[in-house]
């Protein structure tokens, strides 16, 4: 076990090459798009490998989505260089192709059926909880490797897939700690409970909604759609009934009308809300008394002590002259995690790659520590933390036991 949690620890440890960002944008017609990582003075000298590793990515670097798949490809990117200038993989440059899926379902069907088409050791995504469950049959089927960042409840309570590996927390962990903060923190008696109306927002609900129950406390619901940009009839609803404190699960537009539409309506409570808030894309769409003061339940803000966070908001900064946020967080610690697995199994045959990934323990990450456990997650950890200033930082930091 020493050895193996070295061999992890170098794999994340290695210092940033700085180079400049990729300007990569990919169609979902033709053959999936192999990435330029970094710019070509900056480049490892391919005759140091003895060939590549390929892995593919599916992405939304367009739809409502483009910001996130942007960001995801940045993460990715960092992750790639940062191996192949220790050396690579198995003596092997480690590179990717991906594709870009819209945050559709039905193009993220395209895109896998593509890219398990190509010669790829795993594949990163498609990202959303609805999105993986319309492609998880598709990799257990062509018994594939695979890593999403859905936290839907659903991908553990409706899927079976031993080829399925979540790279961020469940929302099984988030929404029960949300909803005991908003009790045991902040001191509710009544709450409302907020949530979109699709995979995401339901499993998040149904999460806070029996941790509410369990701890006896009265709690009104009430529910909006994907793509509404009037909320004004909930939050009056929800004012209405006199709530104290309000949990808000829902997607990254979504989050920006509900916070704009409580600011004008005077409800001046506190709301704990699931991850997408605190990340700057979400936070650049808002005024500053828009979220004064809220909460989120979230994997990753830039704004935290802890070393393996510092040293990759270092990178990332030196590399694309930004902060990172969750999804670029998140994908980096995944493509660490697979490269982690290749040399624990020694080859790149997709079975012993799939079982390398059950042993992964203590893997240092910037979402928290990896460790396989239940239903194919790997963090079992999150940060509560509060904006002001439109700038979000740790309040305190949540671990729970991986099975």
């Amino acid at each position: 076990m020493k050895k193996l949690t070295a061999l992890l620890l170098a794999l994340v440890m290695v210092p940033s090459v700085t180079a400049c960002a990729s300007n990569n944008t990919s169609a979902t017609t033709g053959a999936p798009k192999a990435a330029d990582t970094t710019a070509a003075e900056n480049k490892v000298d391919d005759s140091a490998f003895d060939g590549e590793i390929v892995f593919g990515l599916s992405t939304a670097v367009t739809g409502n989505f483009p910001l996130a798949g942007e960001r995801t490809l940045q993460g990715v990117d960092l992750a790639v260089e940062e191996i192949n200038a220790a050396g690579g993989v198995l003596g092997k440059k480690l590179t990717y192709i991906y594709e870009d899926d819209g945050n559709d379902a039905t193009t993220a069907v395209n895109v896998v059926t593509k890219l398990l088409n190509e010669d790829v050791v795993a594949v990163i995504g498609p990202h959303t909880t609805g999105n993986t469950l319309a492609v998880q049959s598709l990799y257990a089927e062509a018994g594939m490797p695979f890593f999403s960042g859905g936290t839907g409840v659903k991908l553990e309570n409706e899927m079976d897939n031993k080829y399925f590996h979540r790279i961020r927390p469940s929302d099984s962990i988030c929404g029960a700690i949300a909803a005991k903060f908003a009790v045991e923190n902040l001191g509710a008696k009544k709450v409302g409970v907020d949530y979109n109306n699709n995979d995401f927002g339901t499993g998040g609900r149904d999460v806070v909604v029996a941790t509410l129950q369990e701890l006896g406390v009265e709690y009104v619901e009430v529910a909006h759609n994907s793509g509404d940009t009037d909320m004004t009839t909930q939050l009056m609803n929800l004012q209405a009934a006199g709530v104290d404190a309000v949990i808000l699960w829902t997607d990254d537009a979504e989050d920006v009308v509900t916070a704009r539409q409580a600011y004008e309506l005077g409800l001046d409570i506190p709301f704990i809300t699931s991850a997408g808030v605190v990340m700057q894309q979400v936070l650049d769409q808002m005024e500053p008394e828009y979220v004064e003061g809220w909460y989120s339940a979230t994997d990753f803000v830039p704004a935290n002590d802890d070393p393996v966070v510092k040293t990759f908001v270092e990178a990332f900064n030196a590399k694309y002259g930004i902060d990172p946020e969750l999804y670029a967080s998140a994908y980096y610690g995944t493509v660490k995690a697979l490269a982690a697995a290749i040399e624990i199994a020694g080859s790149t045959d997709h079975e012993a790659v799939n079982d390398a990934l059950t042993q992964i323990k203590d893997l240092p990450a910037p979402t928290g520590t990896m460790t396989y456990g239940a239903h194919g997650n790997m963090i079992h950890s999150l940060v509560i933390t509060q904006i002001h200033d439109l700038k979000p930082s740790v309040v305190s930091t949540v671990s729970m036991d991986p099975n």
